[in-house]
């Protein structure tokens, strides 16, 4: 993803977000579903990238998806770099109830 992208963020509902000179930070005790990922890979038509630390990554044409885990392995939040129709996709995505005990946040 070479273009200038849009960020994106999913968050448990409810967490703090500050943004600080290393970038935007969320604070909250709450973590979000397991099943999250595997929906929104599906979802978004996403293929494996690659697995880092305590993060997976996962990509297609418009839309960079970086999931980041806590120390027990439980989705702190995720991450997005979108594209193209990629905000627009991840928003008609988003749109359902599916995921309800999380929020879209962009900046």
């Amino acid at each position: 993803m070479k273009e200038k992208y849009k960020a994106a963020f999913i968050i448990p509902v409810g967490a703090k977000k500050t943004l600080d000179e290393d970038g935007w930070e969320f604070e909250t005790s709450k973590r979000l579903s397991a099943e999250l990922s595997v929906f929104l890979v599906d979802a978004l038509n996403l293929r494996f990238l690659e697995s880092y630390c305590d993060s997976d990554t996962y990509t297609n044409d418009s839309i960079k998806m970086t999931v980041i885990y806590d120390h027990d392995k439980l989705i702190e939040f995720v991450y997005f770099q979108l594209i193209g129709n990629g905000l627009i996709t991840l928003k008609t995505v988003f749109s359902g109830d599916i995921l309800g005990n999380s929020e879209l946040f962009i900046p």
